[in-house]
């Protein structure tokens, strides 16, 4: 077990807010368009990246086992999240795409089970899946 810890403070300009993790930092903020002042990434935009984090940091997991032979020679992700808003302005995201492109030096079936094992032990996936609707594409 693992436990996590970001602080957030709001700032007094747009809708920026800075995390800090550790002894990282990173603003998030909204679009002009939405209050914001464009200055990062959403909180949606974020947590689509740590989607496709996870996966990556998943799958390198995996290679660095020990014992393991897997060489990745691509593994790209694109990760698109749609949102839905209610009457009382309130919203969530109700779906996440995932398109998965993964190339190791394994055979195609080694390679597709590597893909089902990376999806399996990504703990984002993992906490969101049962409450968003999730589709992958796996590309060649």
């Amino acid at each position: 077990m693992a436990i996590y810890n970001v602080h957030t403070t709001l700032r007094d300009i747009g809708a920026q807010t800075i995390n800090t993790a550790g002894v990282h930092q990173f603003v998030a903020d909204e679009p002009t368009r939405f209050r914001g002042t464009d200055a990062g990434p959403n909180p949606v935009q974020y947590l689509l990246g740590a989607v496709g984090a996870c996966l990556g940091a998943s799958a390198a997991s995996l290679v660095h086992r020990p014992g393991s032979n897997i060489k990745v020679e691509e593994f790209e992700v694109e990760v698109t999240g749609e949102t839905e808003r209610f009457a009382d302005k309130s919203s969530r995201v109700k779906s996440i795409h995932v398109k998965l492109t993964c190339h190791t030096n394994l055979d195609k079936e080694g390679n597709d089970r590597f893909i089902e094992d990376t999806i399996h032990l990504c703990t984002v996936h993992n906490t969101l899946k049962d409450s968003v609707e999730f589709t992958f594409e796996i590309t060649d």
